[in-house]
């Protein structure tokens, strides 16, 4: 009896779960290897993206390289997608514990008066005149009173070198539009 479990001989679904050993080869083993070890790194530093497809594509591979039929196909895809699952619950589970929170989560933390205050410097500049250091196709970079700032023009473009007014704030925004002679 423990040897079939160690040798994955046991039925289910009347389909011997040997398939898991006879197929399995040093390639087949490294590319399930890799394909865990690649999606733990986008797990714990998401956004990066090439790991999780790369991982991703490797057990692809290995499912196509152990199975033989589309039923030990089913079988394998299940018992990898279970084991991605438990993956996700402990990354969930570490970061929800701080053991992964300071590279998910930002540290410094900025206050709803800081905000504010940004928010009231930009509205200071409301109705001041300036150069716009790029151009603006809409957003680039403008020098009011010799500060650089970085704008949205009001939808249209503005060459670089020329004169614009800020007209609004949208968010921590500041909105110009060309100065009319």
């Amino acid at each position: 009896m423990i040897i079939e479990l160690l040798l994955f001989t046991k039925y289910i679904g009347g389909v011997s779960m040997e398939f898991l050993t006879d197929g399995l080869t040093f390639i087949n083993t490294l590319f399930l290897i890799i394909g865990f070890i690649l999606i733990g790194i986008e797990l714990t530093a998401p956004g990066l993206s090439a790991p999780g497809i790369t991982g991703i594509i490797c057990l692809l591979i290995s499912v196509f390289l152990i199975a033989d039929t589309i039923t030990e196909g089913v079988i394998l895809t299940f018992i990898i997608v279970t084991i991605l699952g438990i993956m996700f619950f402990i990354a969930i589970k570490l970061i929800s514990k701080g053991v992964l929170n300071n590279k998910l989560v930002l540290n410094t933390e900025e206050s709803l008066s800081e905000i504010k205050e940004q928010n009231t410097n930009l509205s200071m500049l409301i109705g001041k005149e300036g150069t716009a250091l790029t151009d603006l196709r809409p957003s680039g970079f403008v020098d009011i009173e010799g500060r650089r700032i970085e704008v949205m023009s009001n939808g249209r473009f503005i060459n670089k070198t020329e004169l614009i007014k800020a007209v609004d704030t949208k968010g921590k925004t500041l909105i110009v539009e060309p100065v009319r002679d």
